[in-house]
């Protein structure tokens, strides 16, 4: 178990799991001054947000040579790495649920982490971990500053994250999302 110890602190993940905890707990006390249902809403979606997009600049290791001399397969660890990044966020974000009235739904908090955490991925392989954070928080801030929208599908689908739990179409956008960022992170890794 020594290699993963060392796995965590090479990846950052003590101080981003401390800085999304931190964040999450300031989002979540901001959320609780306001009874207005679109606005927690927006909070809860931004406490998702940051607990994933803290974890970003963990997606590659400082020495790119070194992790390529590496004993064991990185598919796996890379696959496992942003799955441990999805369901911390979700956790994160959920927990307040435990204690006090939640912003929103655990539902719409795991799928939205399950997303977010593909969109992570995606920005690790297209720029690098330290500006995969800009896929995620481009498309959030932008859907926070439109609202959800209801109908066509097409816009259920691009405003998936701030949709109702139930709806089918942001579950399988963010699914999707998710799954395809593990996928791309795992096979191709974070750009250099």
């Amino acid at each position: 178990m020594r290699w993963l110890a060392l796995h965590l602190r090479c990846r950052g993940v003590p101080a981003s799991a401390a800085a999304a905890l931190a964040a999450a707990t300031v989002l979540w006390w901001l959320g609780q001054a306001t009874d207005v249902p679109r606005l927690r809403l927006s909070v809860a979606l931004l406490t998702v947000l940051v607990a994933t997009v803290a974890f970003g600049p963990g997606l590659t290791g400082a020495d790119p040579a070194l992790d390529r001399s590496a004993a064991l397969a990185w598919l796996p660890r890379r696959a496992a790495h942003v799955l441990a990044i999805m369901a911390t966020a979700a956790a994160v974000a959920a927990a307040p649920a435990l204690v006090s009235d939640p912003l929103a739904a655990v539902a719409l908090l795991v799928r939205d982490a399950a997303g977010f955490g593909g969109l992570l991925a995606l920005g690790g392989v297209a720029w690098g971990a330290q500006w995969a954070w800009l896929l995620p928080a481009g498309w959030t801030l932008t859907v926070l500053l439109t609202g959800p929208a209801s109908s066509p599908t097409f816009r259920e689908v691009l405003t998936w994250m701030m949709q109702p739990p139930g709806t089918t179409s942001a579950t399988v956008t963010a699914v999707a999302i998710g799954f395809v960022g593990v996928l791309a992170h795992a096979v191709l890794g974070g750009r250099r």
